[in-house]
């Protein structure tokens, strides 16, 4: 065995070394390595919304998209846009497990270190922060703690950074509330429910009416409302809490809103994207003041679903704040060598400066002059950053989903047009499983996706 430093404390981590890492156990107990599809032959099909004319929309909608929809081979394509991430996240898992990586005892960019050693603060035992990207605590004497579960996430373009992380346990809930505040954070999204499938996703970290201040060391969570945007919809709930530091007299009580989405099934994609847009929505209507810091994500595990929504959100914020990314139309033949070199040319990544410095300015802000599609872009940078980032080809599918229903329905009203969606319908639904190349979709009601379920850990398969 080598022995490794925590980054963070004087604690070292025990790394078995063998010399095929492919037959390595540390290698096989991570999630990711585990799961990886790195030979897809299925495809997910862009569901479109009803009666939807792409004549409609072309002149709002960006080449990258109208690929997806449009071309004949637009399946295709992300399926093996999505393979290329799965295979790119697979190299990178070989290498950290490599014997010379492990005899150096030196931290690699994608080490895993410091999330092995503190193995009692992760909620799942194969879903490990990155030690160059991983949220630290602040203000810890040498020796002590600085480790949660939690990623910082910057998009390759854009001025928006989140923190991806796991669902709070009962034992990390002052961890939790003390990066929210340490880095500034004044939005909460949650996307998993507290009970799925009868296990616990994620544990109350939150005040109730009934319950109604949390003390946690210096720290003092406060309820002050809870409500359903939509009374006849209880999938959203928006909450509201004070969030006070006694070691901070000078500072006042903040104000933090937790959106809760719980219509998104685990390892899979809800009915229709319209529900994320609106927990998008909300989420950045509350995101104030300006000098707000990372919105704070998670599901359960801080992947799949986590993934997904920052993969939307970013590219969204991007398109609205220039507005002439979706003038970028060029067409080409349509195959996967001549989509790759179509380019959209998206701004420099205006990065939080305090998420660069806790970051130790890993991922520096970069000009992407060249990109063939945003969401391959943009996920591939995410998997950088953190394990399983959008974690199945369904719920790759659905970023792109989700992107073209809100042009769409912008373009609808701008043209005096309502979109109509019937939720409940099977003709909404994509198949309980990714149909093969060439074969007729069915239209079973929508489940969880087409992930692969393993049966070598019982949690395996119970990854938000």
């Amino acid at each position: 065995m080598t022995l490794k430093p925590v980054a963070g404390g004087n604690s070292i981590c025990q790394t078995p070394m063998i010399e095929n890492p492919n037959n390595n156990p540390l290698f096989e107990s991570v999630r990711q390595a585990m799961g990886l599809n790195t030979n897809i032959t299925e495809e997910v099909p862009v569901r479109l919304p009803p009666r939807f004319s792409v004549e409609t929309v072309r002149d709002q909608v960006p080449s990258w998209l109208l690929d997806a929809i449009c071309d004949s081979h637009g399946k295709t394509k992300l399926a093996q846009f999505f393979q290329k991430v799965e295979v790119a996240e697979k190299k990178r898992l070989a290498i950290l497990m490599a014997p010379q990586e492990m005899r150096s005892g030196r931290t690699v960019d994608f080490s895993i270190c410091a999330g092995l050693e503190k193995g009692m603060k992760n909620r799942y035992n194969h879903v490990w922060p990155f030690d160059k990207t991983r949220v630290k605590i602040e203000g810890c004497e040498d020796g002590e703690d600085d480790y949660i579960n939690a990623s910082f996430l910057q998009p390759p373009f854009g001025n928006r950074s989140y923190i991806a992380t796991q669902g709070p346990l009962p034992s990390t809930f002052e961890d939790f509330w003390k990066i929210v505040w340490e880095q500034g954070s004044r939005v909460i999204v949650m996307l998993t429910r507290e009970y799925e499938a009868g296990r616990i996703k994620c544990h109350r970290y939150w005040p109730t009416s009934e319950d109604p201040v949390m003390e946690l060391g210096p720290l003092r969570v406060t309820f002050s409302s809870d409500r359903q945007p939509d009374p006849t919809n209880d999938t959203i709930v928006v909450r509201q809490v004070y969030l006070s530091n006694l070691h901070c007299p000078d500072e006042k009580r903040r104000m933090i809103t937790q959106v809760q989405y719980t219509g998104w099934p685990d390892f899979g994609v809800p009915e229709t994207p319209l529900e994320v847009l609106q927990v998008v929505q909300l989420a950045n209507d509350h995101n104030i003041p300006a000098s707000a810091g990372p919105m704070v994500v998670h599901c359960s595990a801080g992947c799949g679903r986590t993934g997904a929504f920052c993969v939307i959100d970013s590219i969204l914020a991007e398109l609205k704040h220039r507005p002439e990314l979706k003038l970028l139309r060029e067409r080409s033949p349509s195959s996967l060598s001549a989509s790759m070199s179509q380019t959209a040319s998206f701004g420099k990544s205006i990065s939080n400066e305090r998420v660069l410095n806790a970051m130790g300015r890993y991922f520096q802000p970069k000009e992407e002059s060249a990109v063939s599609d945003v969401v391959f872009a943009t996920v591939t940078r995410f998997r950088e950053q953190r394990l399983s980032m959008v974690q199945c080809l369904r719920q790759y599918v659905f970023c792109y989903e989700a992107i073209l229903w809100h042009l769409a329905i912008g373009a609808a009203r701008e043209q005096g047009r309502t979109i109509q969606i019937p939720f409940k319908t099977t003709g909404l639904s994509t198949p309980l499983k990714a149909y093969p190349v060439g074969t007729v979709p069915s239209h079973a009601s929508l489940s969880r996706g087409n992930a692969p379920v393993t049966t070598s850990n019982e949690e395996f398969s119970f990854f938000g």
